[in-house]
């Protein structure tokens, strides 16, 4: 589940490789001065937002919260996090008419999602004190 949200190794790689480039482009003439520099500071400038790898506490954290509620990981997600997500989650998705029809958690994680499941449908069937407000008065009296 890490490597599907914490993609800020790759990412400074990529960066520190751009990096890289830019001074050989440099030197080599291709850029100016001034394309170089504002590649530069770009490049700085991203690898300045990217989380300290150090505080592991908080990403396991966050973690734990997309497990139990998959669904705020999904809205947070990029579309290529979103693709390594559902890789990671299931074994099989059936999409017919660009609607999700169908999934199969891996076997590892079917735990988690029946329990998800079952959480989440406890009670609502025969729950009317959750569903009415105790406090609404009616106008007139039933018969």
């Amino acid at each position: 589940m890490e490597s599907v949200y914490d993609d800020s190794k790759a990412r400074k790689e990529a960066l520190e490789t751009t990096l890289k480039k830019l001074k050989e482009l440099y030197r080599w003439g291709h850029i100016s001065k001034g394309e170089y520099l504002a590649d530069y500071e770009d490049a700085q400038r991203e690898l300045g937002k990217l989380a300290p790898v150090e505080d592991r506490s908080k990403l396991l954290e966050k973690l734990a919260h997309f497990l139990a509620n998959v669904a705020d990981a999904w809205k947070e997600a990029t579309q290529e996090q979103r693709n390594k997500l559902a890789r990671t989650l299931f074994e099989r998705i059936q999409i017919e008419d660009n609607k999700v029809v169908f999934v199969k958690p891996r076997p590892e994680l079917e735990p988690f999602f029946k329990m998800n499941f079952e959480s989440r449908t406890k009670g609502i069937g025969c729950d009317p004190g959750g569903i009415r407000t105790p406090d609404l008065h009616r106008d007139r009296v039933a018969c």
